[in-house]
């Protein structure tokens, strides 16, 4: 499962526009699964991930990691995903763990206080969250290059849609 969706940016070459790709990739194993999200999550592409996220809880994982490395942007709705999710993971002895180094993601979670709300939760690696979990008597292994799956959605204006829609 994935998600494949398109914006425009101005390109720092003469003004013109060209097409950048958020892209989502998914892996399950055992309990857990890895989301990994590149380029920009728009108020749009948030819906997506949440429908994501959904469906993953409900076929049994309990831990879910948010590989965020190559993100450009995150939207609040991106943000209230994550904050929504963990909390309803705890309620089930579930949890989320954020994997960056990403200095963009580093900062944003500085400035609104999510480094507080993920205190423990935000790693380096895939490795990081293995020896957490593992710590936990939890199972994990990193996916292997077959594991992972890449939903396509739509392709748009993302955040440009919404705001036309705001001002109606």
């Amino acid at each position: 499962m994935g998600v494949l969706t398109t914006w425009r940016v101005p390109c720092a070459t003469g003004g013109e526009e060209y097409t950048c790709r958020m892209k989502l990739t998914i892996a399950r194993v055992e309990n857990a699964a890895v989301f990994q999200v590149g380029g920009k999550v728009g108020w749009e592409n948030s819906r997506l991930l949440d429908r994501e996220v959904r469906d993953t809880i409900k076929s049994g994982a309990r831990f879910l990691v948010f590989d965020l490395d190559a993100v450009q942007f995150l939207s609040s709705g991106a943000i209230g995903v994550l904050v929504y999710h963990l909390r309803k993971l705890q309620d089930v002895v579930g949890d989320i763990f954020v994997v960056t180094s990403n200095n963009y993601v580093l900062y944003l979670f500085r400035t609104i206080g999510f480094h507080r709300v993920f205190e423990g939760k935000i790693f380096a690696t895939l490795e990081g969250v293995g020896e957490c979990l593992r710590a936990r008597g939890e199972t994990w292994a990193v996916p292997g290059p077959g594991a992972w799956n890449q939903v396509e959605g739509f392709d748009g204006d993302d955040d440009e849609r919404s705001l036309l829609e705001e001002d109606g």
